[in-house]
């Protein structure tokens, strides 16, 4: 409940400002900067994780800083230069890449256990089915026999003919051993961008809706500003902020 009050608190103030509660004759109503303790300095910088995933699965938790006109409009009038010195983009970029770095591991591990899933996976044969594969199987033996005798003989020719047939037959006994169905089989699978899962059976509706949900939506966005981030100054990146610089507040997620 805490938790709840303190994240509703929080939406609250970025949505009307810290002195909200506060009465109107007392207000400071004190025009903010981008060097202001209370701005969201990802934000400043083109993208707020806490707020991109506000709500969702990825949800980042409570956020204290606010979005601000005025400051994201002293931010944007500086160069380039006196941006660098702040370092607010510095630590936007490394706080997208330990997110996108978690993210990768948890697809990698989900991903290789679908493989072992699949690579292990028991398929139940119906009895017409067993009967079938158990019938070749007998079959297989008795001409591996066979060709082996011939072979022994000095009758290449029927040997080799009955080992030609010996492959044809396993090849007909392991498809009866993993039938596909096409179009119906569900195999699942990860979206690399997001972590979601989803199944080739899926609709092309479902898809659509995937890709164009607020989760895919939100990892692809940090996914390309991350790559922006590191091919600023000729892909050195931007640099940290500068000793000496009172880069004041919120940009760093600690």
């Amino acid at each position: 409940m805490a938790a709840a009050k303190a994240a509703l608190a929080a939406q609250l103030d970025a949505l009307m400002g810290k002195e909200r509660d506060v009465p109107v004759d007392k207000r400071q109503n004190k025009k903010l900067t981008h060097e202001d303790e209370e701005v969201d300095k990802y934000w400043l910088c083109g993208l707020s994780p806490y707020i991109l995933f506000r709500n969702t699965r990825s949800d980042l938790g409570v956020w204290d800083k606010i979005t601000d006109d005025d400051a994201k409009a002293s931010w944007d009038a500086l160069p380039q230069e006196k941006k660098d010195e702040f370092g607010y983009e510095y630590d936007l970029m490394r706080f997208l890449e330990q997110l996108v770095t978690d993210l990768d591991k948890t697809i990698k591990r989900h991903q290789d256990k679908l493989e072992v899933d699949k690579k292990t996976r028991v398929i139940n044969l119906s009895k017409e089915t067993q009967a079938q594969v158990d019938a070749l199987a007998k079959e297989i033996n008795e001409l591996q026999a066979s060709a082996q005798k011939l072979g022994e003989e000095g009758d290449v020719d029927e040997s080799m003919k009955a080992m030609a047939k010996v492959e044809e037959l396993k090849t007909k006994k392991e498809g009866l051993e993993n039938p596909t169905f096409p179009g119906k089989e569900k195999v699942m699978e990860v979206c690399d961008v997001c972590c979601n899962f989803m199944a080739n059976t899926d609709s092309d509706v479902r898809r659509a809706e995937h890709l164009a949900g607020k989760q895919h939506q939100g990892w692809e966005q940090i996914r390309t500003k991350l790559k922006e981030l590191k091919e600023m100054n000729d892909g050195a990146g931007p640099p940290p902020k500068r000793k000496g610089e009172a880069a004041r507040g919120g940009g760093s997620a600690g």
